[in-house]
């Protein structure tokens, strides 16, 4: 059996192994996989998660634009989509408490970067963060070989997680 230490060093070293298509993709302009880059940061002084999620701008478009029968949906700078934006990650985002409490959060907007759209969350968070749940499965709905990383930071204690269409959901253990 696997020591607890090897077995972390080894799942670190498997989520960088993972990231490194992630860092290359959203640097490069195109991209023959579907990754996204979740970064949450608890900030003590504010007793609040800062969450940052990171999509490529055309998956994000696809998702969008799924269904849809009006006028095609671009995703700018200063555009009239921050709803639709907003609908999409509270469908695809979610923190519930060890208790089973969904906690809310301020969708606080979004920003692009080259190919790339960042989403701004800010969620009010006192609770002890072991036995957490944490759903983010965005863009699974759309291409089966998506990947999500998450980066959670709290009060020092770094964790990473990766979800997918088979694993949605993660306890924080």
């Amino acid at each position: 059996m696997m020591s607890r230490t090897k077995l972390n060093g080894w799942l670190i070293y498997s989520l960088l192994i993972v990231s490194l298509p992630v860092i290359t993709a959203f640097d490069s302009g195109k991209h023959d996989f579907h990754n996204s880059l979740t970064e949450m940061r608890y900030n003590p002084k504010s007793k609040a998660f800062e969450v940052e999620i990171k999509l490529f701008t055309d998956d994000l478009e696809t998702a969008l634009n799924r269904g849809g029968k009006g006028p095609k949906i671009r995703v700018i700078d200063k555009d009239a989509n921050d709803k639709l934006i907003e609908a999409y990650v509270r469908k695809h985002y979610r923190f519930t408490t060890a208790t089973g409490t969904v906690k809310p959060y301020q969708y606080v907007g979004k920003q692009n970067e080259m190919d790339a759209t960042w989403i701004f969350l800010e969620m009010p968070f006192s609770d002890p963060i072991k036995g957490c749940k944490l759903q983010q499965s965005a863009l699974t709905d759309v291409f089966d070989d998506q990947q999500n990383i998450v980066n959670l930071n709290f009060n020092g204690d770094k964790k990473y997680f990766l979800f997918n269409e088979k694993v949605p959901v993660r306890v924080i253990e």
